[in-house]
């Protein structure tokens, strides 16, 4: 479970963010705070994995606790949710690493894209990276990559289908795949071939006792870049 944290001075908007985790599997908001020092306060109590930070909290501002938080070595991930959509606040949260800024207002549906991608993409301390997989990571293309889909391949169905896997996090086996998502087994498999093809999904053998091995399938890093991508 990911512990998540809030920063919101307003407490109706306070009330919505608690609303959209609620309805996300694998998130816990354990605590939020409507002021910056109580805020910075509970961090270091608590120690959560993630901060949802609001930047315009009363008459401070939320850039000063990022600052500090970077400062201070304080090991957490920080989406800035703001209304603040000036070049100047916008280029802070980058340099000091937020890993997600949402512009409010905003909808479910990118709120749950930030978490799902932050979800897919967080680091296990215990691992040992590839150089092939630090460049995945640090050199992200997917944004400025065109697809061009095979003939049978639609946009809105390849979408159905990453999103599942994205959003589940973990193998899968065609047929858990294809319940998920509404799709028959034959419709999968050139889905699933294509993914494979761009690299978006890895693709694991398990033997058993009895039967045939079993295929599972699960996202990559790279699969959350695949939604922003172009088509033709």
């Amino acid at each position: 479970m990911i512990k998540v944290a809030m920063i919101e001075d307003d407490l109706d908007v306070s009330r919505f963010h608690r609303l959209f985790l609620n309805k996300i599997d694998g998130f816990e908001l354990i605590f939020d705070a409507h002021t910056l020092e109580d805020g910075l306060k509970k961090l270091k109590q608590i120690q959560p994995d993630l901060l949802l930070l609001d930047v315009y909290i009363g008459t401070t501002n939320g850039l000063d606790l990022l600052k500090q938080i970077r400062a201070e070595g304080i090991d957490l991930d920080v989406i800035l949710i703001t209304s603040a959509n000036d070049a100047e606040t916008v280029q802070t949260g980058h340099r000091f690493g937020v890993v997600d800024y949402l512009i409010k207002p905003f909808s479910f549906k990118r709120f749950q894209k930030a978490l799902n991608r932050y979800r897919l993409n967080r680091l296990d301390k215990s691992e040992i990276f590839s150089q092939q997989e630090v460049d995945r990571l640090f050199h992200k293309g997917g944004q400025n990559k065109v697809y061009t889909l095979p003939k049978g391949i639609t946009k809105e169905t390849a979408f159905r289908v990453m999103r599942c896997l994205i959003e589940t996090n973990d193998w899968l086996t065609a047929t858990e795949l294809a319940e998920k998502c509404s799709i028959s087994h034959v419709s999968l498999r050139k889905y699933l071939r294509f993914f494979e093809e761009e690299k978006l999904i890895e693709t694991q053998l398990i033997y058993q006792v009895l039967g045939r091995p079993l295929q599972k399938y699960k996202a990559t890093l790279d699969a959350p870049l695949f939604l922003e991508a172009g088509f033709i």
